[in-house]
């Protein structure tokens, strides 16, 4: 036979049957459409996370916090004394119970805290480019013969989310300036009312004064105001009472036994006057509050909304100056890696320090093995609706192959061997393969731009994230992938009936009827 008859006889067999032959190709169009698309979106929303994980430094940074230290199995000779009949296992899980309870209330002696000697040594593990203590404070800010309680928060220079709201001066421009940006509605407070003046605050210094308790007796006194918070007068002489109340106890109209229950429970610590620390700094900007479109996204600890903040170095070294706050550490710090790699390694070090410490790759990598997983199992459905167009055109073919008995017995007798009876048989499944793989990838394709639309616009609605790229993408890998798949199931589902074709005795086919 002529090799353009082998090409042409199966076109022209397939177009015999059109009916036949596009409810086949059909199912491997729906086959390869749901591949194409799975395989597309899996693909899309994988550069999707890595893309927007990489426009900041989002996946290069560590968190760490303290951590309570953990109290391990305790000596038959150590811990808390269990009295009572009881079963060895009982006795034991109240002793761990009773240790755990003490642990909690000595904090001192079980919480690895963020010293400022170990955030040094988180600075210095390797491969951190930067270490961010994160202090807050609370203090009483004066200006002029005014003043007002606020809280003090430790700030970045290069957060450009701070500077995109800083209404008067500037922002800061190293993380040691002694400097403050004041809020906005601290300034109306501190009675900068009208607009005009609120340039005027820059250039300015204001004096904070911050108040610690140190090791006071025990007692604690807060007064609660409807009106709004406590002044500065109101918390010294709150302050005063506080200190003289050990010495006043029998002037409460207590009985003997109760002053002597609360001595008993102060021990014999004195009573400390508490520690005031004042500092005075200029005033480099004005901010105002976020908005509430700024407010929206994922929870960030380095998002601050505070009346008063400060470069994050000078506010640690302000925080660390007195003896309570050093002991006490400091909330949190933020690590900088150099690169996303070396970001285990890191949590690994701090881990090592005793520390709480979590990392942003850890939520990345989880969410891509969450997607992973449901765009196989659509690869999964993919893979059946192609097995059952394979079915389908193997029973197609061996229809074919019944119907065309006669043909088949025509063209031995005038000189096909088996192997050209096999190859057009083969290029039927085939042709079906790639006309199917062709419409189902022109599908997906088609279809991905409304989904793209439909996608952005409900992550910029719920997430206010603007999407700059498509969730779907076609690389060259997927349309091969596409393409020859398909191909590949048809033209095998085709072998059984073309081999059945070709072992076709002629005598018996030109007598079939």
């Amino acid at each position: 036979m002529r090799p353009r008859d082998l090409l042409t006889m199966p076109l022209e067999s397939l177009w015999r049957r059109k009916t036949r032959t596009v409810l086949t190709t059909l199912g491997v169009v729906f086959g390869a459409f749901v591949l194409a698309a799975s395989l597309s979106i899996g693909q899309g929303v994988q550069d999707t996370i890595d893309r927007e994980s990489h426009r900041d430094d989002f996946a290069r940074r560590v968190y760490v916090s303290p951590k309570w230290k953990s109290p391990g199995p305790l000596p038959d000779d150590a811990g808390p004394k269990v009295d009572g009949e009881m079963s060895a296992g009982r006795r034991e899980r109240l002793r761990e119970a009773l240790a755990a309870m003490t642990q909690w209330s000595n904090p001192d002696e079980n919480l690895v805290t963020l010293s400022r000697e170990r955030l040094s040594r988180l600075g210095s593990i390797p491969h951190v480019d930067r270490m961010v203590p994160l202090v807050n404070n609370f203090g009483f800010l004066f200006l002029g013969e005014r003043s007002h309680r606020a809280g003090v928060n430790s700030a970045r220079p290069d957060d450009e989310a701070l500077r995109r709201r800083i209404v008067a001066g500037r922002f800061f421009d190293a993380p040691d300036e002694p400097a403050v940006v004041l809020s906005e509605l601290l300034a109306y407070l501190l009675g900068i009312t009208d607009e005009a003046d609120v340039e005027g605050l820059v250039g300015k210094t204001i004096r904070i004064e911050f108040r610690s308790d140190g090791e006071a007796a025990g007692f604690g006194l807060y007064l609660f105001k409807p009106s709004g918070t406590v002044s500065r007068d109101e918390a010294a002489a709150l302050d005063k009472v506080k200190g003289r109340l050990p010495g006043a106890l029998e002037k409460l109209g207590l009985s003997p036994a109760e002053a002597q229950v609360l001595r008993d429970a102060l021990g014999e610590r004195p009573s400390v006057e508490p520690h005031v620390q004042t500092l005075e700094f200029p005033i480099v900007g004005v901010i105002r509050r976020p908005t509430s479109e700024e407010q929206k996204g994922p929870w960030d600890p380095l998002r601050v909304d505070a009346d008063v903040l400060m470069p994050f170095q000078t506010a640690a070294d302000v925080f660390f100056e007195t003896a309570d706050r050093s002991e006490q550490g400091a909330s949190q710090a933020v690590l900088f890696v150099d690169s996303e790699r070396n970001v285990k390694e890191v949590v690994k070090q701090a881990e090592a320090l005793g520390l709480e410490s979590r990392s942003a790759i850890e939520f990345i990598e989880r969410e891509r093995l969450i997607y992973l997983l449901i765009f196989g199992g659509m690869t999964c459905v993919a893979a059946v609706a192609l097995l059952v167009a394979a079915l389908g055109i193997a029973n197609t073919m061996l229809m074919s192959v019944l119907e065309r008995t006669r043909e088949i017995g025509v063209m031995k007798a005038v000189g096909a061997d088996d192997r050209h009876l096999l190859f057009m048989f083969l290029v039927e499944g085939a042709l079906i393969g790639l006309v199917g793989a062709g419409l189902g990838l022109l599908l997906a394709w088609g279809a991905s731009h409304p989904a793209d639309a439909w996608i952005q616009s409900m992550v910029l609605n719920d997430m206010k994230l603007e999407l700059t790229e498509g969730i779907f993408v076609f690389p060259t890998w997927l349309i091969a992938t596409v393409l020859i798949v398909p191909i590949v199931v048809t033209t095998l589902a085709a072998l059984y009936p073309a081999r059945r074709a070709a072992r076709i005795d002629p005598v018996a086919a030109l007598r079939h009827e």
